[in-house]
């Protein structure tokens, strides 16, 4: 004899409709989520496959930021402002966010590198005299770090500066096309440090091999910067999730 199964509500189960699950990445996390798929994705390489000795390796990175709200402040003549400044950081958007790196490594996984992050900070809550604000040709943060090994997990510390290229236009004056120092609207305008865990999977063996890296950073920073008589101060403090890929040369 042939059961039919009935549900709670009197319709058969085999004509019940199942509503679909609600996706996993809405569009405002979807780069979050490109980072945590690329981790996971790459949990079935050999992570860290370290050579038998030192190794040279470079690397580039695309990813994103969240920079914390802090005090943004601007200083002309006797005229002061001061604002609770929000940024976005649209990797993407004009000159993209990037990092790239090169550094010796021990087969343990303690090693010297030199970074240089292009962070990229777009103000979304202009107020006052401040008509538009961005420093988005780079809040750029090279950097000199050391690692260290932690259980297949590479650590970094670096220091290093803040070259920034501001733009905008406060209390009527533009900010770009001033000459400084560096040339090209870019100032040497404070310092940096930053602190970062991630992971290196070689994604092929022997003695030169292309590897994947998903990483994530925290910096601090404090940049001060001249723009003819007005003085403008930006620290920032930025979570950052970054994932590439590199080229490892044992020694």
């Amino acid at each position: 004899m042939r059961r039919s199964c009935i549900g709670t509500n009197g319709v058969p189960l085999a004509t019940m409709r199942t509503a679909s699950p609600p996706p996993i990445c809405s569009r405002t996390a979807h780069r979050a989520c490109l980072m945590l798929l690329l981790l996971a994705s790459t949990q079935r390489v050999s992570a860290q496959s370290p050579c038998a000795a030192r190794a040279i390796v470079a690397e580039g990175f695309t990813g994103s930021a969240w920079s914390v709200t802090l005090p943004l402040m601007i200083d002309a003549r006797s005229e002061r402002w001061r604002t609770l400044a929000r940024y976005a950081t649209r990797p993407f958007a004009d000159a993209p966010y990037y990092s790239y790196r090169v550094g010796r490594i021990d087969p343990n996984g303690a090693g010297q590198e030199l970074e240089m992050l292009h962070h990229k900070l777009y103000l979304q809550n202009p107020s006052g005299p401040i008509e538009r604000f961005e420093v988005t040709h780079g809040y750029n943060l090279p950097t000199a770090n050391v690692t260290a090994p932690g259980r297949g997990w590479q650590w970094r510390f670096g220091v290093g500066l803040v070259i920034a290229h501001p733009e905008g236009r406060v209390a009527g004056r533009e900010l770009g096309g001033t000459a400084t120092a560096l040339g090209g609207g870019y100032h040497i305008a404070g310092i940096t440090t930053q602190l970062a865990a991630g992971r290196r999977y070689a994604l092929r063996p022997g003695r030169t091999q292309l590897t994947a890296s998903p990483e994530v950073k925290l910096t601090a920073s404090w940049a001060r910067i001249v723009v003819d008589s007005m003085t403008l101060r930006v620290p920032n403090v930025a979570l950052h999730a970054l994932g590439g890929f590199g080229v490892r040369r044992c020694l």
